[in-house]
């Protein structure tokens, strides 16, 4: 989570959840607001993807993490973190 909080360039994030399988952190930085999640697992990742993607939104998605943000964002996060894009409508590289 740190590294991720970190990368976003959040100076106080701020913990909105926190359960048995995730953590969840929100953030504003100068460049914008993040959703960060991390998971035990990445079944508990899927999960929740397959429930909040509905939704819309785009998400960063690495192997026990997702952040939610603008696709902007995430473009500077990816080549920072890696992972892959994703949004309701398809997938950009890993």
């Amino acid at each position: 989570m740190e590294r991720i909080v970190a990368a976003a360039g959040c100076p106080d994030a701020e913990e909105q959840g926190h359960a048995a399988d995730y953590r969840q952190v929100v953030c504003q930085s100068p460049k914008g607001r993040f959703t960060i999640m991390t998971f035990d697992t990445p079944a508990g990742r899927d999960a929740w993807l397959d429930a909040a993607m509905p939704y819309g939104g785009t998400y960063l998605v690495g192997d026990r993490w997702t952040v939610v943000a603008t696709p902007a964002l995430l473009g500077d996060l990816h080549a920072e973190l890696g992972g892959e894009i994703r949004d309701s409508t398809h997938t950009h590289g890993s």
